[in-house]
Formats: structure tokens, C-alpha cells, sequence
């Protein structure tokens, strides 16, 4: 009586964060068994296969920065613009970056209508993002409202710090690419 068997080995997978520039090997064999058990006739073929992967990664910085000079002096009802930038100088486009604030105590997001912002997409064209805002670090982001303060969230004639929180998510930023989101808050 005749056995035939496959066996496949092949390695897991990599769970660690790996530097740029980091060699991988992959390899995969399979051995095909035929003849009778104990038979010193039976015969066995050996295939294998090895891939190499050279891992890049996407290097993101930010920086935030007022408009006008180093230092601010604002009172009630006063204007503050904000600029918070990034860039991507790794190997590697880096997708769905999520660019997080927290706005200063007593200063009020004055909602879509004094915001604005933009990044450069892997094609090198502006794109506009959509900010949006939460009432904690781990609450529920709401999409950004038009015009004026969103609903809930306070303004310049209420005393309220309901919505201190906001975000922005970067659907891909590219090797070389960077961009900012501006926006403006009002001095309680």
C-alpha cells in the first residue's frame, strides 16, 4: 500500500515594531513523501521557498505654533490662531494619521467657519480635512459644525469648556509630504 503526505512549514508572524532598514527573511518548504512505511524503497521530494523584505517605515513629526509673536498676550474676547504641522521624513507613506489637541483652558474653538486646514496628499495636491471635536480625550469625536461654535460646546459669550478636545485624521501622507491644520480659538 502506497502513503502519500505534504508537509508545510512556514514562519509566524512579527508582532514587534521593526527599525527602518531591517531585513526580513521569510522561508517555506514542503516535503512530498510516497511508498510503503518502513520501506527502504520510499521516496521523498524537498521544495522550499525564501522571501526577503526590507522593512520601511513612515517617520511623522509635528509642531504646533501660534501666528504673530513668540508670545501671545490675549484678553477676554480676543483671537488666538493655532498652526499644528506635520511631515513624513521616513521610507514609507504613512496612512490615517491622527493629529489630536487640546485647546487651552478658558479659550473656545470657534467652530468650521474661523478653521481651516490642509494637507499634501501622495500626489502632491492640497487636500481639506474635517475637524472634529470631543467633550474628553475618550469621548465620543463629533464632526465639526458650520458656521460658528459647534452646539454644546461653549463660545465667546459662554462661560463653558464643554469641548476642549480636537482632531484631524490624515488619510495618507507620503514620503516628503507634510501639512498643517489652522484654526482659531476666542479668550474666555
Amino acid at each position: 500500500m502506497a502513503v502519500a503526505g505534504l508537509f508545510v512549514w512556514a514562519s509566524g508572524e512579527a508582532w514587534a515594531f521593526l527599525d527602518t532598514g531591517t531585513l526580513l527573511t521569510n522561508s517555506a518548504s514542503a516535503t512530498y513523501g510516497a511508498g510503503t512505511p518502513g520501506n527502504y524503497q520510499q521516496s521523498s521530494i524537498s521544495y522550499s521557498a525564501t522571501a526577503k523584505i526590507l522593512v520601511a517605515n513612515p517617520a511623522v513629526f509635528l509642531w504646533k505654533d501660534i501666528e504673530g509673536p513668540t508670545c501671545v498676550t490675549a484678553t477676554a474676547g480676543g483671537m488666538i490662531t493655532f498652526s499644528i504641522c506635520f511631515s513624513n521624513g521616513g521610507a514609507n507613506s504613512a496612512f490615517n494619521v491622527t493629529v489630536k489637541d487640546r485647546l487651552p483652558n478658558s479659550t473656545f474653538w470657534m467652530g468650521q467657519l474661523m478653521y481651516d486646514s490642509w494637507y499634501i496628499d501622495l500626489a502632491g495636491a492640497s487636500q481639506t480635512l474635517t475637524a472634529w471635536y470631543a467633550t474628553a480625550a475618550n469621548g465620543t469625536w463629533l464632526q465639526g459644525a458650520y458656521p460658528g461654535p459647534p452646539a454644546g460646546c461653549g463660545g465667546p459669550t459662554t462661560a463653558s469648556n464643554n469641548c476642549p478636545y480636537l482632531q484631524w485624521v490624515v488619510p495618507a501622507l507620503g514620503v516628503g509630504r507634510s501639512g498643517c491644520v489652522r484654526f482659531m480659538v476666542s479668550v474666555g
